[in-house]
């Protein structure tokens, strides 16, 4: 069969990167580049009537740069494999045997995108569980690296064209749902990520279509890392195999134990969840806001269904968001300083995803910043936070009550204290532990020299510091990176292990300085008599029963 094999350029830069023996198709024009290499693609369908006795491909620039095969390589392997309905030329190969299918892989790099997927398939609609589907080597192939008969281009075309109506279209549903989703990763459109994938999901809901994949492993520059595991690399295909074939769960259990275990070799320590199960999105983000709960019990009342649990200690399990899994380094000092390890790992999890929010919101089991007063009455030794009971509460009712609306903050009422930080922490705690946080805080430069006395003076206290309440994210990212750098110096030079509630040292400490560094910045934003009529909500404290008294760590 003759190959109509194009590659695809959009500017002088990538057309210099072409291979001479495939036609150049220039998208250089495209009024929309989210779309990426789909533009040309639609256009050629559009615009050319092709030979049922043909083979077509669609290549992008950097296709020899990927896979390290010229045109005549494609070609050869072409005229070795006759008849064949599509032939892959994917450089993920062994790469995509680590995951379930497709979508688990991109929402791996990219968070959000497996609820994009499902918002498309639910859309078309098409019956398929995206997050069941197994992908083979024969049907996992991600992007531009495949040619085939009209055939199959027929029904690609037809599922990519329903995605490309559903954006560009009138379908206000189906484009709020993704305007409400956050993609994490590199900075690619959710459009042009599951365009990508129609391939794959045509190739394994149609398992008639002969198929021949290139062996990735003959590719001098593809998957390099997965090298050394080509025997568990083979194994994982014979087990997802088996299970498309079966139905066994036992076989899915056993690839997923495998492939956390190569994962987690390749990737490092933080792919140990691999092992438990599909990699779905840990933290659900809008592009607005990213709120999470952090718990290390059970959550004993049902939040709203956009805060996610951020999971620490013996509350960490299999499909979770768990400091173990986001921030390992940290799990050790977990009973040292509690909640703030969480915020380590959100951090960690914003960073290593690039994830783009707005605001990033921050609540405990028990407690919450609301942006009025919602009932209840305050402590009787903690009067800046209110006592509520959640009998008197729907979910709808708390969901409303810490929306921020058009705050870029939302705190609970600030503490009047005696005496500046240093006379209040030696009252109840051990003064020593203060002057070394600072000190080292110093030290690094998060506090100036001109802030050591202002720090230990300061008389206005914001409970909880950055780690209550709702923040602009650059803000919040740029605090909490400077006070884990404080920690983890202080944890390094003074390994002194407190018994009880002086355990959470540390954390006492990191409380004080992210409100130094909070008041620091309102007042600069806001003025130092104004910031308090931007910011100031409610604290609270959900309880069952009847109860007026703060006990610590609740």
């Amino acid at each position: 069969m003759s190959a109509h094999i194009f590659q695809i350029f959009h500017d002088d830069a990538t057309r210099q990167q072409l291979d001479t023996g495939f036609v150049a198709l220039d998208t250089s024009d495209s009024p929309s580049p989210e779309w990426h290499e789909y533009w040309a693609i639609r256009r050629f369908f559009l615009t050319t009537s092709v030979n049922e006795g043909e083979l077509y491909g669609f290549f992008g620039a950097d296709f020899a740069q990927r896979t390290g095969l010229s045109a005549e390589s494609v070609a050869a392997f072409i005229r070795e494999h006759p008849g064949q309905d599509v032939y892959t030329f994917s450089p993920s190969q062994r790469e995509n045997a680590c995951y379930l299918n497709v979508f688990e892989q991109g929402n791996r790099t990219n968070p959000g995108l497996i609820e994009a997927a499902e918002a498309y398939v639910r859309a078309i609609p098409l019956e398929v569980d995206l997050r069941g589907q197994p992908m083979d080597k024969r049907s996992a192939v991600v992007g531009q690296f495949i040619v085939a008969t009209p055939a199959f281009w027929k029904t690609w075309f037809a599922l990519t064209e329903r995605l490309f109506d559903l954006f560009e279209g009138d379908h206000p549903d189906f484009q709020r749902r993704i305007a409400s989703i956050a993609l994490g990763g590199p900075r690619q459109s959710a459009r042009a990520l599951l365009v990508e994938r129609v391939a794959s999901l045509v190739l394994a809901l149609c398992p008639d279509i002969g198929v021949a994949a290139f062996d990735a492993s003959t590719m001098p520059l593809a998957d390099a890392a997965y090298r050394p595991y080509a025997e568990q690399i083979a194994l994982l295909e014979e087990l997802k195999a088996g299970y498309a074939a079966t139905g066994d769960r036992s076989a899915l259990n056993h690839f997923y134990t495998l492939r956390g275990a190569v994962l987690s070799a390749v990737e490092g320590p933080k792919l140990e969840r691999a092992k438990s199960g599909f990699l779905g999105t840990q933290l659900i983000a809008s592009p607005d806001l990213l709120y999470i709960c952090l718990t290390h019990v059970p959550p004993p009342f049902e939040f709203p269904s956009d805060v996610s649990m951020l999971c620490l200690g013996a509350e960490q399990g299999p499909g979770k968001a768990n400091l173990r899994d986001l921030a390992p380094e940290w799990e050790p000092y977990h009973p040292q300083i509690g909640g703030l390890a969480g915020c380590f790992a959100l951090k960690n999890y914003i960073v290593d995803n690039n994830l783009q929010v707005r605001q990033i919101g921050i609540c405990q089991y028990r407690k919450f910043v609301s942006h009025r007063k919602i009932g209840g009455t305050p402590a009787d030794n903690y009067p800046v936070m209110d006592v509520v009971s959640s009998n008197t509460l729907t979910t709808a009712q708390i969901a409303e009550a810490m929306a921020p609306g058009r705050r870029d903050f939302l705190l609970g009422q600030p503490a009047a204290v005696r005496g500046g930080y240093l006379n209040q922490y030696q009252e109840c705690h051990p003064p020593e532990d203060l002057l070394r946080f600072a000190a080292t805080a110093l030290e690094l430069g998060v506090l100036s020299r001109h802030e050591a006395t202002p720090f230990m003076a300061e008389q206005v206290f914001l409970p909880g510091g950055i780690e209550m309440g709702v923040f602009p994210a650059e803000f919040w990212v740029r605090s909490i990176s400077a006070i884990e750098s404080v920690v983890r110096a202080c944890c390094e030079r003074y390994p002194i292990r407190r018994e009880g509630y002086q355990a959470r040292s540390w954390a006492f400490c990191a409380e004080r300085l992210g409100s130094f560094l909070l008041l620091r910045h309102l007042t600069a934003t806001y003025g130092v008599n104004g910031w308090m009529h931007h910011v100031a909500g409610q604290l609270n404290l959900l309880t069952e029963e009847a109860q007026t008294v703060y006990v610590g760590g609740q």
